[in-house]
């Protein structure tokens, strides 16, 4: 019962705080922020009937800070699996983007993606763990964001501990659909026998109802590097932004 309540906290304190830059793609951090005073709640659905709930808030004009927390078997006549702790992410954008240089950030972000294995103490894939990210926009027919960046996850207990590199694009269609696609190149997760060596590909469609409302339609690991992968790994994801 405590834990269920930490679920409907994050959501009370999210409603008592609209973001317009896109400061994530699917999984993958941007240098776009939340500026201060504004804020986003997020409820993602997963494989095996998981639900993670998540909000992030501009505290200051640079600086944004958010918290998750989630569990697998919400829905059905199974015990919940509430993960081990609540996930924290923070970040700090170092530059602003100009016409000729791209807007420059660092974070840290502890959730990953999946069910959460307490033995090996990872999600099913890797948090960003300590990042450094670069995003640049063009217009052409609408927006194109572009994103890369290195990472350090700390999810390490199966001894994989080499830096990562992620890139990815949005693309804008209309006033309505953005179209996202990342990969993480998975140097951090391929020592063992459920992965076969080809990173992680991943794409989403937000279809943005209103200003504030968006849902994301996600499809993780589309090249199935993860042995257990059949077809890919899909999600829903619900995201209201706002401002306080």
């Amino acid at each position: 019962m405590r834990k269920l309540s930490i679920l409907f906290i994050l959501l009370i304190i999210s409603v008592s705080v609209f973001a317009f830059e896109l400061n994530t793609l699917i999984d993958t951090p941007t240098a776009g922020i939340l500026q201060q005073g504004e804020a986003e709640i997020t409820a993602k659905i997963y494989k095996d009937n998981g639900l993670l709930i998540g909000t992030r808030v501009g505290l200051f004009p640079r600086f944004m800070f958010g918290v998750n927390y989630g569990a697998e078997e919400i829905v059905g006549d199974k015990d919940p699996q509430w993960h081990d702790r609540v996930e924290f992410n923070a970040k700090v954008r170092l530059m602003d983007e100009s016409n000729q240089l791209p807007a420059i950030a660092i974070g840290y972000d502890s959730q990953g993606h999946g069910r959460y294995d307490k033995s090996q103490k990872r999600y099913d894939i890797k948090s960003k763990g300590v990042y450094l990210t670069v995003s640049k926009n063009f217009f052409l027919f609408g927006n194109i964001g572009v994103h890369g960046g290195i990472n350090y996850s700390l999810e390490t207990e199966d001894k994989d501990d080499e830096p990562n590199l992620f890139v990815g694009f949005d693309k804008t269609i209309g006033d309505m659909i953005v179209l996202l696609a990342e990969y993480d190149t998975g140097w951090n997760d391929n020592e063992t026998n459920l992965v076969k060596g080809r990173g992680f590909f991943n794409a989403s469609i937000d279809i943005h109802f209103t200003d504030a409302l968006i849902i994301k339609v996600s499809f993780y690991d589309l090249m199935l590097n993860n042995i257990h992968t059949q077809g890919c790994d899909r999600s829903i994801t619900l995201l209201y932004n706002m401002t306080f």
